[in-house]
């Protein structure tokens, strides 16, 4: 695909995600357990909002798909959004548990629309330049910072954004670490995965 009409979807996709995460913060602010703080302690929103900020950098700039730098960052955004689908699609989708979306198109579009499209730009458009062999590792300080802040700051204020990570939801803390490190492998293979991808020999391209 020419360089315009992929900068005009990536473009398009990140007003989408942006338009779906307005809607659904004025929706959590007139709910008296959704203030900007909580809303904001999903981590679905979490990678969304870098979902946002990384397709309008690569719109405006596509020559950041050889940075290194920023390969990282994107496949980082390409794995947190991709376990946000699956976690979602396979444990929180199908119980019907509350995740704060009340909105069927806001759902739709945070928890199915942007990570598959992500995926898909990912495995098309792979990054110009070889990922450092440690990205799938750099990958994991963010779930990792999220895990330390939400199990805190739930203990603080008595309040969790999903249930496995509740230790009253969960038999206490040890039901929470069994079910972070089911995550943890999730991010892992996400992780090893799109590394794979990206730096699989460049000679086999057409």
């Amino acid at each position: 695909m020419s360089e315009t009409p992929l900068r005009s979807i990536r473009l398009t996709l990140a007003s989408l995600l942006m338009v779906a995460l307005m809607a659904q913060l004025a929706i959590g602010m007139s709910r008296a357990d959704l203030g900007v703080a909580n809303f904001f302690s999903f981590f679905t929103i979490l990678s969304n909002v870098s979902a946002v900020v990384m397709l309008t950098m690569l719109a405006f700039r596509p020559g950041r798909i050889d940075e290194q730098g920023f390969s990282v960052f994107r496949g980082a955004v390409t794995v947190y959004m991709s376990v946000t689908g699956l976690v979602y699609a396979t444990l929180l989708g199908p119980t019907g548990i509350d995740v704060g979306l009340t909105e069927p198109w806001v759902n739709w579009t945070l928890h199915i629309v942007g990570p598959l499209a992500l995926a898909i730009d990912w495995i098309v458009h792979r990054p110009g330049v070889e990922l450092p062999a440690n990205a799938w590792l750099i990958w994991l300080g963010f779930p990792a910072a999220y895990l330390v802040y939400t199990l805190v700051r739930g203990a603080i204020v008595d309040w969790y954004p999903y249930p496995f990570l509740d230790p009253g939801e969960t038999d206490g803390y040890g039901g929470v670490a069994l079910w972070s490190g089911v995550v943890l492998v999730v991010i892992m293979t996400f992780g090893f995965g799109y590394q794979w991808w990206a730096n699989r020999p460049r000679e086999t391209e057409t």
